[in-house]
């Protein structure tokens, strides 16, 4: 078994003949009795929990540290996407304007 962070492979040389795209470890494609499938399972789950707890507590930690920092941050942020998005909708709105007036013009043209 090799273990790369949360994922794990089991072999080398899986097959595909359940359909899958050659990444399905089930003991029809890899050739596994049902108990060392579930053993593998288990510890992927394992590595996987490892890895989030890992980053909760990092989490955690950065909270405590530069909770105000990263708030005033996201505040900053959420305000320049808000005035883009406003920015968008105005240009929109002329843009729409402007194709309003052309379709007139060129209506009354032709009439």
């Amino acid at each position: 078994m090799e273990c790369n962070g949360s994922q794990c492979s089991t072999n080398e040389n899986e097959s595909s003949s359940c359909g899958c795209d050659g990444g399905c470890e089930c003991p029809s494609c890899s050739g596994q009795d049902m108990l060392k499938f579930g053993e593998i399972m288990w510890h992927k789950a394992a590595m996987a929990a490892m890895f989030e707890a890992k980053k909760d507590r990092i989490k955690a930690k950065l909270e405590k540290s530069f909770g105000p920092t990263l708030d005033k941050g996201a505040d900053i942020i959420v305000e320049a996407i808000g005035k883009k998005i406003t920015a968008a909708v105005q240009s929109s709105k002329s843009e729409q304007e402007l194709h309003s007036k052309l379709r007139s013009l060129l209506t009354e043209s032709h009439n």
